[in-house]
């Protein structure tokens, strides 16, 4: 193999530093340097279907650089890495999406989905089920709809409640259920 081969092959995959992303297109694209002075703009990042992610933009920020047919003016870049904030510790089998910020949904060994997130948790959905034999609620809960069990609602509960009296009484008990 000549020299210029192994060259021509060694620009086949290059690693470089990710120095502006942007995600508003079909395909997000990433300004990269491959080497001191120069620039590869505008590089497609390949990111697996269902899958999106934005990386934030700092030291250390870096992708894999693929040219496409071995043309270095046709590159692709694999998904954006930040090492510097890597999840790690995870055991063998495991997977976790995090970002950040903090937040992560931790698919732990052993059968456990964990969940955290930093500042709050919203579930948007026409209709929520949770089928489990037990759950267990820590810390307040508000509920700005109407609450039901199999025998009724709070608010059947309560109408009930207010409206009966006793033999010798005036009326319905005092405080009122509100």
């Amino acid at each position: 193999m000549s020299e210029r081969d192994v060259m021509q092959a060694r620009g086949q995959v290059v690693r470089g530093v990710v120095v502006a992303i942007r995600d508003d297109g079909q395909a997000q694209t990433v300004d990269v340097e491959t080497h001191e002075g120069i620039l590869r703009a505008a590089v497609e990042v390949l990111q697996p279907f269902g899958d999106a992610s934005r990386a934030p933009l700092g030291p250390g920020t870096m992708v894999l650089l693929l040219a496409v047919g071995g043309d270095q003016g046709d590159m692709v870049a694999l998904p954006v890495a930040m090492p510097s904030l890597r999840f790690g510790g995870l055991q063998p089998g495991e997977k976790v999406i995090y970002d950040a910020d903090g937040n992560r949904v931790h698919l732990r060994a052993g059968g456990i989905v964990e969940v955290h997130a930093a500042t709050k948790i919203r579930l948007v959905a026409p209709l929520v089920e949770i089928e489990a034999a037990t759950v267990t609620i820590s810390g307040n809960l508000d509920v700005a709809g109407q609450v039901s069990d199999a025998d009724g609602s709070m608010q059947e509960m309560r109408d009930r409640y207010n409206g009966h009296g006793h033999p010798g009484t005036s009326g319905p008990p005092t405080p009122a259920m509100d």
